[in-house]
């Protein structure tokens, strides 16, 4: 079979208005399937905005890099927001950047209904249409706030902006070594699609699988591809696979 980018699996217009989950471990690259699909949005005209709770926001604008997108050039011509929850928490330094927005405190009872009032307040006409959101991440989010508080306050962004925004889509990544088994099993059940990457570490290469598991269409059939990084603009190159080739379920234990 040959390789495939991203968008050859997952094309960025079939997923308009839904949730994705992109489930990965802790030495996955799987984390830079976001960034592709943020940068693929940004090309076609989309507005996105992120929810940071994981990183500084230099490492965010890193992994930005990574992928080939300038996120100042983004945030300066309004085609980017983030509203930096990681910052507003635990950084007494706040940059002043152009559609960078920071929380006065971050709590969980009040948590949302901030971050609402940046969305029906300065991004209200720029999330009209296409859009995608995106919580960078949702393990980030649990450490800082909780596993149960994090998933109520998700079923309220997802129920409501599921009304305000219908046609944007949500972005959910998470490093589920961060998180418990339930918590995983409830964002899974929670997404329209479901990406799922495992990782195995040999003393010369790393092994990488990505699981197509979930998607809401009649005709869809779970599949599986090898991932593999390369040096190109792609970043991700995907491999379908067959049964034979998948390996033996002993090679496959973490």
């Amino acid at each position: 079979m040959p390789m495939e980018d991203i968008f050859e699996v997952l094309p960025l217009e079939r997923i308009a208005g839904v949730t994705v989950s992109v489930i990965y471990d802790a030495y996955s690259s799987a984390w830079q399937v976001l960034f592709l699909f943020i940068r693929k949005a940004l090309q076609m005209g989309y507005f996105t905005v992120i929810s940071n709770y994981s990183v500084p926001l230099k490492s965010l604008m890193h992994r930005f890099n990574s992928v080939g997108v300038n996120p100042h050039e983004a945030l300066e011509n309004d085609k980017l927001a983030i509203v930096d929850v990681f910052g507003s928490r635990y950084s007494p330094v706040r940059e002043e950047i152009k559609n960078v927005f920071y929380l006065d405190k971050v709590d969980p009872e009040t948590i949302n209904p901030k971050i609402d009032r940046i969305y029906l307040g300065p991004l209200r006409d720029k999330l009209t249409g296409n859009a995608m959101r995106m919580i960078y991440t949702l393990d980030g989010a649990s450490i800082m706030l909780g596993e149960e508080q994090t998933l109520k306050l998700l079923n309220q962004t997802i129920a409501h902006k599921s009304i305000s925004f219908p046609e944007s889509t949500l972005f959910l990544p998470l490093n589920a070594d961060m998180v418990s088994k339930r918590f995983v099993a409830w964002i899974s059940n929670l997404s329209d699609y479901v990406l799922l990457a495992k990782s195995w570490i040999r003393e010369d290469h790393v092994k990488e699988l990505l699981y197509f598991i979930k998607a809401p269409h009649p005709d869809f059939e779970p599949a599986v591809y090898s991932l593999r990084v390369s040096k190109g603009r792609e970043k991700i190159m995907l491999k379908k696979l067959s049964a034979p080739e998948l390996g033996s379920p002993a090679e496959e234990e973490r």
